[in-house]
C-alpha cells in the first residue's frame, strides 16, 4: 500500500519557499562575493573613506557593525574579529591626526567602545551562524516516512526502506526475524502441536 498524496498531504511534504530561499539573481551575484574576505575589507575601508570625506560633523563608524557582523555570518570569525580591531583603529587614526584636536584619551575610549562593542557583535552573529548552520544539517538529515505505509519520501519519490538504504547509502538488505516475533509465530505453532 502507497502513501496517495493529496493536496493536504502534498503541502505538508513539500519543502516551504521562503523569500530568502528562493534563488534570485541578485543573490546568486552577491553570496559569492560574501565568502570572500576582500569584500569585507572593501566595506571598511569604503566606510572609512566616508567618514573620512564628510569631515568631523557626519561620523560614520556605526556602520562598522556591516561588515562585522556579514564576515561572521558568511565568512569566517577570525575575519570579524580583525575587522572589530582595525576598523576602530582606522577611525582612532583619522580622529587624531585628521579630525579637529581632541584629547586623546577620549579618542582612545571611544575606540575601546567600539572594539569591545564590535568584537562582541563578532562573537554573537558567528555562534549563531554556526548554530543555525548546525540545525539546517540536522534537518537535511530528518527522513520523512509515511506512517501507514512505512515507505520513505527520497527525492520527491515514495519508495520502501530497503530500497531507501539501497539508493542513499548503497546498502543492500535481507530480512530475518526478531526473537520477540519468532516466539510469537513459533509459540503458537508448538502449542498447536501440543494439543494436536
Amino acid at each position: 500500500m502507497r502513501c496517495s498524496a493529496n493536496s493536504a498531504t502534498e503541502a505538508m511534504n513539500t519543502s516551504v519557499q521562503t523569500p530568502l530561499s528562493a534563488p534570485s539573481r541578485f543573490t546568486r551575484l552577491v553570496v559569492p562575493a560574501l565568502s570572500r574576505a576582500p569584500t569585507y575589507l572593501a566595506i571598511g575601508v569604503a566606510i572609512l573613506l566616508l567618514d573620512l570625506l564628510t569631515g568631523p560633523f557626519l561620523l560614520f563608524p556605526i556602520l562598522f557593525v556591516i561588515p562585522v557582523t556579514l564576515a561572521a555570518w558568511f565568512h569566517s570569525p577570525r575575519l570579524a574579529y580583525a575587522l572589530a580591531i582595525l576598523l576602530p583603529l582606522g577611525r582612532l587614526l583619522i580622529a587624531e591626526f585628521l579630525d579637529t584636536p581632541s584629547p586623546l584619551v577620549y579618542i582612545v575610549a571611544n575606540a575601546l567602545i567600539r572594539v569591545v562593542v564590535l568584537v562582541l557583535m563578532a562573537f554573537l552573529v558567528s555562534r549563531t551562524a554556526r548554530l543555525t548552520k548546525e540545525l539546517e544539517r540536522r534537518v537535511n538529515d530528518l527522513v520523512t516516512m509515511c506512517a501507514w505505509s512505512r515507505t520513505v519520501e527520497y527525492q520527491g519519490e515514495w519508495i520502501s526502506f530497503e530500497e531507501y538504504l539501497l539508493r542513499r547509502f548503497n546498502i543492500n538488505t535481507s530480512h530475518g526475524i526478531s526473537p520477540a516475533e519468532a516466539e510469537k509465530a513459533f509459540g503458537e505453532l508448538k502449542s498447536n502441536d501440543r494439543n494436536a
